[in-house]
This record gives C-alpha cells, structure tokens and sequence, in this order.
C-alpha cells in the first residue's frame, strides 16, 4: 500500500526531536526574561502544530482511523497552533524592534483580539463547519472564510518585518542593520513556504521553515550572551560601544543624548576589609537598583568595568542633575528598605556626564568627556568627607 504522506510525518518527526534539542537549552541566562518566555511560548505552539499534523498525515494515508468528530477537534488545533505561533513572534519582535505604541496594556489587550476571535471561530467549526469541515471521504477540508487565518497570521507576521525592514534601512548602527535585516530575512522563508505548501502538499514546507527561524532566533539570544555582563546582568562594555555608536549618530537639540559614568564610592575599602565576594555582592546589589532606575526612565544600562557604570539617556524632559541626584536616591532608598539584614557599609557613587546634543561619530571621545566629568566628581566627593 503507498502512503504519501508518510514520509511528511517522518520529517515532522524529525523537526519534534531538532526543537526539542533548542528548547532543552533555553534558560533566562540566554536572554531578557521576556525573549526567552515568548521563545519558549513559539516552540510550544510548533510543537503542538507538529504532533496534530503527524496525526492529519496518517489519517490521511489511512494508517489511522479517527472519529470524524475528534479529527476534526486535531485540525482546530492545529491550525490553532500555527495563529498563536505567529502571535508569539510577534511578541517577540515587539522587545527587540521597541515598539512603543504595544507598552500600553489597553494595546496590548487589543491585539490579542484578533488570534483570540480566530482560536473561538477555530473551535466553533469543529461544530459548525465555518472555517474548514471532514468531507465524506473523511478528509480536511477549508471553506471560503479561512481567508480569516490568512490575514490574521499575515497580519502577525508582516508587522514586525515591515518594522525591522525600516528600521535596519534607517539606522547608522551597522551592527543594529544586521540584527534588524535578519529578522525581515529570516521571516520570508516561512511566508513563502506557507504559500508553498499548496503547491507542494506532500513536503512540510512550513514546518521546516518555522524551526529554522525557532533555531536562528535561538542562535541570535545566544549570541547575545557576548553582549551581557556575567556577574551583574547587565550590558557590558562591547554593548555599550554598540548602542552609543546607533543614539550618538542621531543626537540633535530636539533630541540629545545624555552618557552618565558612575562609580561606586570607597569601593577598594569594601573588597579590603570583606573580601572580593562581597565586592561582587556590592557590583550586584548596584546593579539592581540601576537596572530599575533605566527601566524608569527607559535607559540604556551597562557596566564599564570594575565598578564603573553607564547609563545612556535620550529624553531632554528631565535635567542631567535631576536624574543624578534621583539614583542616589533610589540607592539609598534600595538600602533602607533591607531592614532585616545588618547594613557593613552603605553604598554611594559618584557620578560624571556629557550631554551630546548633534550627532557625533567618535564613541571614545564622548566617552572620555563623561570620564573627565566622573573624574570631578570624584573628586568633590573627596573633598567633602
């Protein structure tokens, strides 16, 4: 007996086992929380997408034999998978290309709408028929409606490339380009795979085109680990240069770019009198209260080596010495709240910046200007103890 579409579900098989390896692996040292979960939440869906297309193949071929009403239940869910799939990349691209329009939750509510409506009308033709129906044969079959699934993935899809195509045409950051054009790239193949398919039923074009760009995705978060500072989490140096190279080229009046360096005060005595591991309890402890302090103020954090600290600011709303005078504040506050541990020293840092107010292409230069103000500051800190 021939089985045409055995060898699909073999290959679909195979696709289960490769995305299981990438799954296996991710972990939040690989990236923001919010990458990794929406990652996780993509391969997921693939894998789900996967199992009940395996089940459709053999039903197919008739090497199983399923109920009319629970294969049709199989195919809502796949084609389920595939909808929520295409939402989740995009919550994905929506971090990494800063869509600033989804930070509001009434947004983002809103755009769940759509797959949220196309997982009821999924669900609903099980019963009805409306977006596909079992023919007598026993075979899948879409209506004229299912155009729905199409706009609704689509929608998804093109989105963000749309987005990451722009913004790679548009930024001064070569690196930036590359990050930005390979996601554009790397989400063509799955669309014109999906397109495909009709024409070649029998080859699993979008499954294997969606755990190519699960694996380029994974590839890229890891990737990014060269960028990320072990000890505190946050960006290092090699990031730093990366994104002062993109905001410096684009300062202007209407918009300038404000460098603060930092450095935790006395910092030497601390590794003297309670040895390195407190040192890096100290960095650690720092750097969280300057992780919160970014995110306030939706800033660039890094560390710049040893105790030293930048932050990166493109908002004019708010004087330089506002903001300087607002983290030791917030450090201070951060050591105050830990009332239930005993308090060896209390951290304080000085602070040094340079305000950039058209666009400059020389990062060392600017970030020599920030040092020359820390180094100041410094010293005033000195000559008041």
């Amino acid at each position: 007996m021939i089985h045409p579409h055995l060898p699909y579900a073999i290959t679909e098989v195979y696709c289960i086992v490769f995305a299981a390896t990438v799954w296996f692996r991710l972990n939040s040292s690989l990236g923001s929380e919010h990458e990794v979960r929406q990652l996780r939440n993509m391969i997921y869906s693939y894998f789900v997408m996967l199992v009940t297309d395996i089940v459709w193949a053999l039903s197919e071929d008739g090497i199983i034999h399923i109920p009319e009403f629970p294969y049709a239940f199989i195919n809502a869910v796949t084609v389920i998978s595939i909808a929520c799939g295409c939402y989740f990349w995009f919550k994905f691209l929506e971090d990494r290309l800063h869509f600033s329009f989804a930070s509001s939750k009434t947004v983002n509510t809103l755009l769940k709408i759509p797959v949220l409506s196309l997982c009821a009308l999924d669900l609903a033709s099980v019963f009805t028929g409306w977006l596909f129906f079992i023919d007598d044969a026993g075979h899948y079959q879409s209506t004229s409606l299912f155009w729905l699934h199409t706009v609704v993935n689509y929608l998804y899809l093109m989105v963000p490339t749309a987005r990451a195509i722009y913004m790679g045409a548009t930024t001064h950051s070569k690196d930036e380009r590359a990050e930005y054009l390979t996601y554009a790239l790397y989400m063509i193949a799955p669309l014109l795979a999906g397109m495909l398919e009709d024409v070649f039923p029998l080859v699993p074009l979008l499954a294997l085109n969606i755990f190519m760009v699960i694996l380029i995705m994974f590839l890229m978060i890891q990737n990014l680990q060269v960028y990320n500072d072990a000890l505190t989490g946050l960006n290092n140096r090699r990031r730093l240069n990366w994104h002062l190279e993109g905001c410096l080229s684009k300062a202007s009046p209407e918009r300038p770019v404000t460098l603060f360096i930092m450095d935790i005060n006395s910092f030497k005595s601390i590794n003297d009198l309670y040895g390195n591991l407190e040192g890096d309890h100290a960095l650690q402890a720092f750097s969280t209260v300057l992780k919160a302090f970014a995110a306030k103020y939706s800033a660039f954090a890094a560390r710049y080596g040893g105790d030293e600290f930048c932050l990166v600011m493109d908002a004019d709303y708010i004087s330089p010495e506002e903001i300087a005078a607002d983290l030791q504040r917030s450090l201070r506050l951060a050591q105050e709240s830990e009332s239930g541990e005993q308090q060896k020293y209390t951290l304080t840092v000085s602070v040094g910046y340079t305000v950039c107010d058209k666009g400059e292409s020389r990062v060392d230069l600017v970030l020599a200007r920030a040092d020359d103000a820390l180094y100041q500051s410094k010293a005033r800190w000195h000559a008041d103890r």
